[in-house]
């Protein structure tokens, strides 16, 4: 049943958040927590679990535990489900708590996951903790749930609480949806169309816990991540460090690439420093001044594993006090070269650097998922209900229609039925018809718009299931 947001109070949106998340757990509990394809396997699902902590926890996993033995780490889980992820964080952490505002998921993770010795599962209220005592856990992690919560107060209750109870020199590493386009801002938020928390609203909350702002990664999209850490109660003085230098610089996703882009999803820069205590800056209280602007960086902390080899190539190894920062390319920097430099809220600014850019390379679509219609499954079918597809698709606008978007498959160039912005996914969607007579087996599937092309995709096309 459709309901508001508006007006309702925590208590009322709790109650709200347990009815529709039983009644989806009851209906198809697999679907709803992994809408890859309406009849999963226990093995797909287990391994869609596998995959995403392989990518968002492994890759970063010594910013998350700060050098601890995970085995010896507490997690807490938010929005745990059947228990997807739960099961692959159990393999890596010490101790897990998973939690859901859902007793039907609950228990349906207990069956799956009976035998994990380390792991408690817990129905919670949906807008706190209040089981969990303060300072309990060394880490706590969520992923793909804020996104559902129909109410910004709850996503804030939820992040407040869990703070309460996040160790210091803990962190808490959450998702939420950080888009602000005017068509998804206004449409009426229930528990799985939620409500925007903003890139800007997890940094005025950072200000008022006293958390240290690691990162925030994907502002104004539908996966806007973001990393705080609770500072030590009495951090190691270092009050001595009052010399930032810029030690090395690159493009953020490639180490020994100097040069950036002055546009486009490669147009960030990475800063390596020394002279500052790493402890008392963050995302929030240092600004990188690119050609003579103020640019808020996306990250601040620790060197982000990526780096670390050639870090060690041009300097001999991380030195004491260094410090590493992402920040974009302001729009109207212009080619060859701009200053740049770091300023602290304590007013010490380190020395210029001059950095080159250049000009920025089109911006070309970007196929994102491929799906049928039907089930909403990877399997895509000559003919039949599973030949109409459906791509998601970033870096189009509000141009992009039928007229001036093709895709291309092998050497057939089909005309899309449908283009544009859908609200439900805050982005935009291209549906087409799979040839008749198009050969089965492999395929190679591009966007064009206008004069660009995206990267091709690799689909298999299959006979039609009788």
């Amino acid at each position: 049943m459709s309901q508001q947001a508006n007006g309702q109070s925590l208590e009322e949106m709790s109650e709200w958040m347990k009815g529709d998340w039983n009644r989806r757990a009851s209906e198809n509990a697999r679907w709803f927590i992994n809408t890859v394809r309406l009849d999963q396997s226990e093995e797909e699902f287990d391994a869609t679990g596998l995959n995403e902590v392989r990518s968002l926890i492994l890759p970063e996993l010594v910013l998350l535990t700060g050098d601890r033995d995970p085995r010896s780490l507490r997690l807490l889980e938010i929005g745990c489900g059947i228990g997807r992820m739960t099961k692959h964080l159990a393999a890596i952490f010490g101790e897990v708590h998973a939690t859901d505002v859902s007793g039907e998921m609950i228990a349906r993770a207990r069956e799956r996951l009976q035998g994990l010795t380390n792991v408690q599962l817990h129905e919670s209220s949906g807008v706190d903790f209040a089981q969990f005592p303060d300072d309990y856990f060394d880490l706590i992690f969520s992923a793909y749930v804020f996104q559902h919560v129909p109410g910004k107060e709850v996503i804030e209750s939820n992040l407040r609480d869990a703070w309460r109870t996040l160790k210091p020199g803990g962190i808490l590493r959450f998702h939420v949806n950080g888009v602000e386009i005017e068509t998804y801002s206004v449409r009426e938020k229930d528990t799985w169309t939620g409500a925007t928390y903003t890139e800007n609203e997890i940094r005025d909350l950072a200000r008022e816990l006293k958390a240290q702002l690691i990162s925030v990664y994907g502002g104004k999209t539908m996966f806007c991540w973001a990393m705080l850490r609770k500072p030590e109660a009495q951090p190691p003085d270092k009050s001595g460090i009052d010399d930032p230098r810029i030690v090395y610089h690159a493009r953020s996703d490639q180490p020994l690439i100097q040069k950036v882009p002055a546009a486009g999803d490669d147009a960030w820069l990475s800063l390596v420093l020394t002279g500052i205590d790493r402890d008392r800056v963050d995302a929030n209280n240092l600004r990188v001044v690119i050609g003579g602007q103020d640019v808020t960086p996306r990250y601040v902390g620790r060197v982000r594993p990526h780096f670390e080899s050639r870090l060690r190539e041009v300097i001999g190894g991380p030195p004491a006090h260094i410090l590493y920062v992402e920040a974009g390319i302001p729009a109207d920097a212009q080619p060859p070269s701009v200053t740049v430099r770091v300023r602290l809220e304590s007013g010490l600014v380190s020395p210029d650097r001059f950095v080159e850019i250049e000009a920025p390379r089109q911006v070309s679509p970007k196929i994102v998922t491929v799906r049928n219609a039907d089930d909403y499954g990877t399997d895509i079918a000559c003919s039949g209900p599973k030949s109409h597809v459906r791509l998601f698709v970033e870096y189009l606008d509000p141009s992009a229609g039928c007229d001036n978007v093709g895709v291309r498959i092998g050497d057939r160039m089909v005309v899309p039925e449908y283009v544009g912005f859908v609200a439900d996914i805050a982005g935009y969607r291209v549906d087409f018809q799979i040839p008749h007579e198009t050969d089965l087996g492999p395929a190679t599937l591009e966007l064009h718009f206008k004069d660009a092309v995206s990267e091709p995709v690799e689909i298999e096309i299959l006979g039609d299931p009788m």
